[in-house]
């Protein structure tokens, strides 16, 4: 349909595209690209580092290669988004003209059935042609790839599935060139022997910017290596470049100010790039999900993988390994142990993984400030027991205590309009909240727009809209329609939001995000500017040991908080440990039969007390 041929324009032109994220820069409006020329320079200027010396088979591209790569993706593409078209204008074309199109090899719809048929036919040729185009280029383009095929709710079928490989499935890098990598990297030329006791030759998964293997340490700790392709760099500037040029020759044919959304995701990709950096932002991320939104000290709300101290260099990154399965791939875990979409068994994990995700955002936006900036299904992996962790760092986003603040009004204010069914009042303060988020709508925009967009974003799936809004991103009537410009933070929120909010419709369960995060804006707003503590990530996760505790110990006594914090562990250890004796006796003891309807009822009794709890 034209829509969707709309969405897949901006989507190849915008890797981060949705219809909440599609412009991600500061302010976004049709007259920006001026000012954004500036800051763009000077963003090439700032933090340059030298390329690395040619490695492997790769090499930096010259000037011609980038044009040659540019002219190769948009010949391929345009003729997709043009076949598109042609289907749908075709029935007003004369006669010549409908001709000519069928002698193209375009199939023209004569009735509706035939209509359905043709379009599944253009997705499954347009599939294919952009998944081999991206297969062939690599670079900047898979990332575009990559968000496509997380966005079932947007693309069809055939787009979704082709290019899901794309998450961590790109043909790897050889053996030898990555060992290469880590021994110029880490160890100045020495082997790599002389730190692993053992390195998995296989990746466990290749992107576009790095590949990930598994490794032992001498000491024996498990750990993965995540090593950056050699030049892959130049390549993804040049493409972001060749996308610049596009978006500032085509700009006022165009539905936004795409030079400004290059600018602002060439930025980004310097962090990207940077495994120092990322080494440094996976703390801060762990840090800020140990904490509540008042500070305190907290179990992780997931688990977030930590550098191994003194192995990270630019290009290469030992942290902790993560045991477990891509949120994208879970599906074929399920079913592959028996579990069925919507049993009990599935519906109870669901509620888990939502529960993790919607507490540990909801502790980096309202608590610390420093947000995940790229959670796709890709970066989100489920261990034993339904627990989440949250990989790749390499984007992510410090947003300001004035900005938090006014967010976690934002949700008391979705919280109040869900449980008294809004009002005028709630209008009026959506409006000015909005404004003072520096979202701006067109001229002819409702007054409930900003408040219908709040609610899209925080509140119910499932709930009325106000002004005649519709809840769906799609939709003609949907308040994402009357938007003139958007902040950068809140798209960040609104990728993360989206996420949570499609796990939810899938699993048809109603997840009000402004429910969830009802307590944690009322302790950000208690907390106020001033904040409850030092930010996250200058405190340990367990609390220090006090100068009282510390002359305690010097003078040969034990305190009693420590003697009361020892025994709380070690009661934890014990029940763990006669909870695990009990089930392997129980196997003993306890015929099959029966050991499985009791699992069942219980899995059943859970379950309703997840949906009561959820729904409380």
């Amino acid at each position: 349909s034209s829509t969707f041929a709309m969405i897949l324009a901006l989507a190849l032109s915008h890797p981060s595209s949705s219809a909440l994220s599609s412009p991600p820069s500061g302010r976004i409006g049709p007259h920006s690209a001026r000012r954004a020329s500036a800051q763009c320079m000077a963003a090439g200027s700032v933090g340059v580092q030298p390329e690395p010396l040619p490695l492997g088979d790769e090499a930096p591209l010259t000037p011609a290669a980038r044009v040659k790569r540019a002219l190769t993706f948009w010949g391929r593409v345009v003729p997709i988004l043009g076949a598109y078209k042609v289907v749908e204008v075709a029935a007003d074309l004369p006669a010549p003209l409908r001709l000519a199109v069928g002698l193209s090899g375009v199939r023209i719809p004569e009735t509706e059935t035939e209509s359905g048929e043709v379009y599944e036919e253009l997705h499954e040729w347009g599939s294919q042609r952009l998944e081999s185009t991206i297969q062939e280029l690599k670079g900047f383009y898979v990332k575009t790839g990559q968000v496509i095929s997380t966005r079932v709710d947007l693309f069809p079928e055939q787009y979704t599935s082709r290019l899901a490989s794309l998450q961590d499935s790109l043909d790897p890098m050889p053996a030898a060139v990555v060992r290469e990598v880590i021994e110029r990297e880490l160890l100045q030329g020495e082997p790599i022997s002389s730190l692993f006791a053992s390195f998995d030759d296989e990746p466990l998964g290749a992107a576009s910017i790095a590949q990930v293997h598994g490794a032992t340490l001498l000491d024996g700790r498990r750990v993965a290596v995540k090593v950056q392709r050699p030049n892959c760099e130049p390549k993804l500037k040049g493409d972001i470049s060749n996308l610049k040029r596009f978006a500032k020759a085509l700009g006022k044919a165009l539905p936004v100010d795409y030079y400004t959304v290059f600018c602002e995701l060439e930025r980004a990709l310097y962090g990207e790039l940077d495994f120092l950096q990322e080494a440094q932002s996976a703390l801060k991320v762990h840090a800020s999900v140990s904490h509540t939104a008042g500070g305190k000290p907290a179990e992780p709300a997931v688990a977030v993988p930590l550098p191994v101290p003194g192995l990270a260099s630019r290009r290469v990154l030992v942290m902790d390994f993560i045991p477990g399965t891509p949120l994208n791939k879970m599906a074929a875990v399920l079913e592959e142990r028996g579990i069925k979409p919507g049993s009990p068994e599935s519906e109870l994990a669901g509620r888990r993984i939502l529960a993790q995700l919607t507490e540990a955002f909801g502790r980096m936006m309202l608590g610390a400030g420093f947000i995940h900036g790229d959670p796709h299904p890709g970066n989100i992996f489920l261990m034993e027991g339904a627990r989440v962790a949250l990989i790749d760092c390499g984007q992510v986003k410090q947003i300001s205590t004035d900005f938090r603040l006014k967010l976690a009004q934002a949700v008391l204010s979705v919280d109040e309009w869900q449980q008294t069914g809004g009002s005028p009042e709630l209008v009026q303060r959506a409006k000015e909240s909005m404004a003072e988020f520096g979202v701006t709508f067109v001229d002819d925009a409702p007054d409930e727009a900003a408040a219908a967009l709040a609610l899209l974003l925080f509140g119910d799936p499932d709930a009325p809209m106000p002004g005649g809004f519709s809840n769906a991103e799609l939709s003609p009537d949907s308040p994402i329609k009357a938007i003139a410009s958007f902040p950068q933070e809140l798209v960040l929120l609104g990728r993360a939001t989206i996420l949570i909010k499609g796990i939810a419709k899938r699993l048809g369960v109603r997840w009000s995000l402004a429910a969830k995060w009802k307590p944690a804006a009322e302790a950000a707003l208690e907390c106020g500017v001033d904040g409850c503590t030092m930010p996250v990530w200058s405190s340990p996760v367990q609390p220090a040991v006090t100068p009282a505790a510390s002359a305690a110990r010097a003078a040969g006594r034990t305190r009693f908080a420590e003697v009361a914090s020892s025994l709380s562990a070690a009661g934890k250890l014990l029940g763990s440990w006669a909870i695990g004796r009990s089930g392997a006796a129980a196997r003993y003891v306890v015929p099959e039969p029966i050991r499985a309807r009791a699992k069942k009822v219980a899995l059943r009794v859970a379950t309703r007390v997840a949906r009561a709890r959820d729904t409380a």
